[in-house]
């Protein structure tokens, strides 16, 4: 069986923002993309962490263990306030049987644990973790340890850790090389294709050595742990500061719903078919609104009454509608894919009102209807203060005349909006 949750993440202390302070703009889609992988893993309820960090002590002897708990702080990049405090899965640790390694001075050292921890520690974990420590070897054998990670009991989350090429301008931190960028095209390509191959294999990648990367060796465990792709995604790809910064899910069993909206948007947007996750929700009413990076609505379409037998099956129709038809937008371009902020809002189904008292449009969404003709808006928009407000908007939005007689109905709604910085 394999592991319950497996993802990559990045570890360079700069793209959290309070290491990163006025810099931290120019890598706000690794910051977004590092929130949401943490709060996939969290909301994945598992029963321990398990993170593979290319920086900490490394073993002669083979994969390792990092002693614990795991305690530090990353001070010494100037933000002493980010700390992390988890416990050592002591009975995890002795099941796996690796070699112990002592964090070099002090487990606060080792960012390639730190960071990643740090932003599954803000999304609320707090339960028994280890961290691992990569073997001395260039091509560690990954199998052997995924089948121990996949093996422990309960459910298990697996994060790698991991930075993509580190010379991809003049001035990079390891010097710069023109071929590091065909390594992060071809590395970051195969995930998205699903060609995991490509990236287990031992020399599939092209020019490993020029790029100086430290993503390949853990991603291989998390993928070997995963063993096939579910709900899998490329969330965010970009190097700033001449360090390639890749944040991907390759196991999600249960992924949220503006995950599902997200992919049906660009999959439709790149002329390609997605397939809806099984499992999920019956039929639901819902919307999908889309934002662009200024917070700017940038297209929203949905349906009041289901109009397919299961939620991932509405919003595989809705989002794909609300990103290239909403009459209101141009389509949504490919290069717009990355900066789009994604909300599925589920709704409960409309309840007819009498009139419009005591009815709160930052709670309850309204719908107004004259014969054919309907307005909907859901609840909680900015600029929306009143009932009154509410109703004249949905007139307008339904050609609905302000003295002609109409209908009323309320309805709540379910939230699932991506993460943001």
């Amino acid at each position: 069986m394999p592991v319950h949750f497996a993802a990559l993440m990045c570890h360079a202390p700069i793209v959290l923002p309070a290491v990163g302070r006025g810099e931290a703009a120019r890598c706000r889609r690794t910051t977004r993309a590092m929130r949401e992988v943490a709060e996939r893993a969290v909301a994945a309820a598992p029963d321990r962490l398990v993170l593979l960090s290319p920086h900490a002590p490394r073993s002669r002897r083979g994969w390792a263990l990092v002693e614990g708990p795991y305690r530090g702080d990353l001070g010494r990049f100037g933000a002493p306030g980010l700390a992390v405090d988890l416990p050592l899965d002591s009975a995890a640790g002795a099941a796996l049987d690796l070699p112990r390694v002592r964090g070099h001075e002090g487990f606060g050292a080792d960012h390639g644990a730190m960071v990643p921890l740090c932003f599954l520690e803000a999304a609320g974990w707090a339960g028994p973790t280890l961290v691992l420590a990569l073997p001395w070897d260039r091509e560690p054998e990954v199998a052997e340890l995924a089948r121990r990670l996949a093996e422990l009991p309960g459910r298990t989350a697996v994060i790698a850790s991991g930075d993509m090429s580190h010379r991809l301008i003049p001035g990079a931190p390891a010097g710069y090389r023109p071929e590091a960028r065909d390594f992060d095209a071809a590395f970051v390509a195969a995930l998205r294709l699903g060609d995991w191959e490509r990236v287990l294999a031992p020399g599939a990648l092209p020019h490993r050595e020029a790029a100086a990367e430290d993503v390949v060796v853990s991603t291989r465990v998390a993928l070997a742990c995963a063993e096939a792709p579910e709900n899998a995604e490329v969330l965010s790809y970009e190097g700033p500061w001449g360090v390639g910064y890749t944040e991907a899910v390759f196991r999600d069993p249960s992924p949220p719903l503006y995950a599902v909206a997200r992919q049906a948007l660009a999959a439709a947007v790149r002329g390609e078919v997605y397939v809806p996750p099984a499992g999920g929700l019956g039929p639901r009413g819902a919307f999908v609104t889309l934002y662009d990076a200024e917070g700017a609505l940038r297209g929203c379409i949905g349906h009041i009454e289901p109009q397919e037998a299961r939620l991932h099956e509405e919003l595989a129709a809705v989002a794909p509608a609300a990103g290239l038809r909403d009459p209101r937008f141009p389509p949504v371009g490919p290069e717009e894919l990355t900066e789009l902020q994604v909300s599925v809002s589920v709704l409960t189904p409309p309840v007819a009102l009498a009139s419009l008292e005591g009815h709160d449009p930052a709670t309850h969404g309204l719908v107004v209807s004259a014969g054919e003709r309907r307005g909907v808006l859901l609840p909680g928009l900015d600029g929306v203060e009143s009932a009154e407000q509410q109703l004249a908007i949905c007139r307008r939005k339904a050609g609905i005349s302000p003295r002609e007689p109409v209908s009323l109905e309320a309805f709540t709604v379910d939230e699932s909006t991506q993460p943001w910085a």
